[in-house]
């Protein structure tokens, strides 16, 4: 699977912070897994938020998943486990819900499936389409959008 994301580091963790994400919602992600990775546990997957409401939609969304957790940064406790998160701990992968700035769009590999998928399932010219990576609660999707329209098609969809 197509995974274009951020893993998590101090650096990166504390910009967030500085710029004022309050809420980190945490959850398993599997899409990260990568078969050269026999000696990793567990993938997880972190998503940074401003607003408590919108963390709380996120969360409730991934209710059903063992590994939910809302770590809030104004217990200075959190912050220390979002540090040790940050540092890659051994047997642990964990991203942030960022996409890398390089691979908004589709890589190589991936826009001739996503050329067919256009084709089969629009009538949009697949030409005149374009094509961008987002997230939403922590499921990768494909924007498609030709003129005035927009479908969003999440990742394995197209994959599969």
């Amino acid at each position: 699977m197509h995974n274009p994301l951020v893993l998590l580091s101090a650096a990166l963790l504390s910009a967030l912070l500085r710029e004022g994400f309050t809420i980190f919602v945490r959850q398993s992600y599997p899409a990260g897994e990568s078969p050269s990775d026999a000696h990793i546990k567990e993938v997880l997957l972190i998503t940074p938020y401003k607003d408590i409401a919108a963390a709380n939609a996120h969360f409730q969304h991934i209710r059903f998943d063992r590994r939910k957790y809302i770590y809030q940064s104004f217990h200075p406790e959190e912050v220390e486990k979002l540090y040790t998160a940050a540092s890659q701990p051994t047997g642990y992968k964990i991203y942030v819900a960022l996409i890398a700035g390089d691979k908004q769009t589709p890589d190589k590999q991936l826009a001739p499936v996503v050329r067919q998928y256009i084709s089969r399932h629009t009538q949009w010219p697949p030409e005149k389409t374009s094509a961008t990576l987002c997230l939403h609660y922590g499921d990768l999707y494909i924007s498609l959008r030709y003129q005035h329209e927009e479908l969003k098609v999440p990742l394995p969809a197209i994959e599969s």
